[in-house]
């Protein structure tokens, strides 16, 4: 339970706004507690209460307050009068605009059963009458918004029984921001949806991440689609703190989709809240709201700011981006914006993680970028079909119920194909354009990015001017610590090793990254996303406190 002193001077105004956050001080006069002694404190940090402490199945800031002791997301502080409080006096707390509605305040009172949360105004009993002063539970229901920035006023009067004011003061805090984790952030929990189609891809799975001491969630139901196994895409997973404690929280997804519900209901509980930002906007947003397309660099300074939490990008497909009301939050929280925007209207999905992706370095820099590189793979393809003629790409692929090898396509045949070839510089220049956008936005330096091999095919009629990749897309892989599983490439071989698995490693292992290939053939790949968006993965961010 936190509990923390407002200093007993005429007000207290805690001040300084930094980044969207609030670092506080006393401002009006000396720090003493009640006893008079010298006090500094740490600031007052609101963690919206949107986990669910009692099991409910519902946020807690929308429902009665639990008991004192039982939501440690109630930030409790204790208000000292001027002068003792007379017998019958009563207490009321006004939450200033624009927080009114979203904030609420309690007075903790006695009673039988143990100190319990109360609603205002309250009559001061006996045991909170005197110099001791009151303890004032806040709650914050929300986050910060663009019209709603982070600091809460919240005015503490007291009334003598007659109505005859006694005093009042001022408490001020700060809600925490919505925080997105990166990948390099440890993982606690790796989400993957089991289906029929998915179930030996998440047995495979298992192992690979007990090892990296994270757990599993498996999400599964009958009123989940068969198709349906974009985990990555239903919520974005982030975190808030109060510099001591962190809740998860999960920003609900808007494809219109049951997945996304399922997966909400799933991860609500305690230190795990839900929040969601606006809403289905129907096909005309196909893709461009899926999650995937929402990602957050490590920690980076460019252009001479540095972004301690990261910055955030997302993908555009030509007058389409990201649900302006998520961006919108997003940037309100002061912390990881403003979005980079990078121009994805050349892919089929349109996602930001078949661009871009991370793992760290024990060399240098402490990340690597990784980009996918159509040039490389071309030049890897050739060098192999010299050693080795005969070689074939997706190698042994198939769909449940065809021959092993039905997607089979010789090294040659690829090679001699014109269209084909001319598609790799095409989309090559626009991978390169993205690249620019990402260096430039995030500082990263030449030497710390890294290309990863992979080849690109036109949609034809079907989606025109717009490209999938054609071998896997090793770019969306899951990063587990320093372990890398990289969607199995299924290249060609030479002397019974994978050319385009071993050129990841080749550049890869020199950091310090373990690589582990993991098929994701089927469905992941045949339904347009890889290993990255087939899951999803709660991290605790490596820093905690607040900025």
């Amino acid at each position: 339970m936190r509990d923390r002193d407002v200093l007993s001077v005429p007000s207290v105004l805690l001040a300084a706004c930094i980044a969207g956050m609030i670092a506080y001080s006393a401002c009006a006069g000396p720090a003493s507690g009640p006893d008079g002694a010298s006090r500094g404190g740490p600031p007052l940090v609101l963690i919206p209460n949107l986990d669910d402490d009692n099991g409910d199945g519902l946020p807690d800031a929308s429902a009665a307050p639990l008991a004192a002791g039982a939501d440690d997301d109630v930030l409790q502080v204790r208000v000292v009068p001027d002068k003792k409080l007379p017998r019958g006096a009563t207490v009321r707390v006004e939450i200033a605009e624009p927080w009114a509605s979203f904030a609420r305040a309690f007075v903790l009172t006695a009673s039988p059963d143990g100190p319990r949360f109360a609603p205002l105004p309250a009559v001061i009993g006996p045991a909170e009458a005197g110099r001791k002063g009151v303890v004032i539970g806040l709650e914050a229901a929300d986050f910060a918004s663009p019209d709603r920035p982070p600091a809460v006023e919240a005015r503490v009067a007291f009334s003598a029984a007659d109505g005859r004011p006694l005093g009042e003061k001022t408490i001020l805090c700060s809600v925490a921001p919505f925080l997105l984790s990166s990948c390099l952030d440890p993982a606690e929990e790796v989400q993957v949806v089991r289906t029929k189609g998915t179930e030996q891809f998440v047995k495979n799975l298992a192992p690979l991440v007990e090892a990296a001491g994270a757990g599993l969630g498996i999400v599964e139901g009958a009123s989940i689609p068969e198709h349906d196994v974009w985990m990555q895409d239903a919520v974005e997973i982030g975190t808030a703190t109060d510099g001591e404690r962190v809740m998860r929280v999960a920003l609900h997804g808007n494809r219109g989709r049951e997945l996304d519900a399922v997966v909400a209901k799933r991860l609500l509980g305690r230190d795990f809240g839900v929040v969601r930002k606006g809403g289905f906007r129907g096909r005309e947003a196909q893709w461009i709201d899926w999650y995937g397309n929402l990602e957050v660099s490590p920690p980076v300074t460019a252009n001479g700011r540095a972004f301690e939490h990261g910055r955030f990008y997302a993908g555009t497909q030509a007058e389409r981006a990201m649900h302006p009301e998520v961006v919108a939050f997003l940037e309100a929280q002061g912390a990881q914006g403003p979005v980079l925007w990078l121009d994805t209207s050349w892919l089929v999905i349109g996602h930001v993680d078949e661009t871009v992706s991370w793992v760290p370095s024990k060399v240098g820099t402490p990340f690597r970028m990784m980009v996918p590189s159509p040039r490389l793979a071309v030049e890897i393809l050739r060098r192999a079909e010299r050693s080795a003629p005969g070689g074939v790409l997706n190698r042994g692929a198939r769909l449940e119920g065809d021959r092993p090898g039905e997607f089979e396509r010789p090294v040659a045949d690829v090679l001699k194909d014109g269209e084909l070839m001319a598609a790799q510089e095409l989309v090559q220049g626009k991978i390169d354009a993205v690249r620019r956008t990402l260096q430039e936005g995030l500082g990263v330096a030449d030497a710390d990015v890294v290309e990863i091999p992979v080849l690109f095919s036109s949609s034809g009629r079907w989606f025109p001017g717009r490209y999938f990749s054609e071998t896997v897309n090793m770019v969306n892989g899951l990063l587990l610590g320093t372990t890398y599983i990289v969607p199995d490439p299924r290249g060609p071989l030479v002397d019974g090793v994978d050319v385009l698995l071993q050129a990841v490693k080749d550049r890869l292992e020199p950091l310090g990254c373990r690589v582990v290939p993991l098929d994701c053939f089927d469905p992941y790949h045949r339904g347009g996303g890889e290993i990255h968006c087939g899951t999803n993965a709660t991290r605790l961010r490596a820093e905690k406190q607040p900025l």
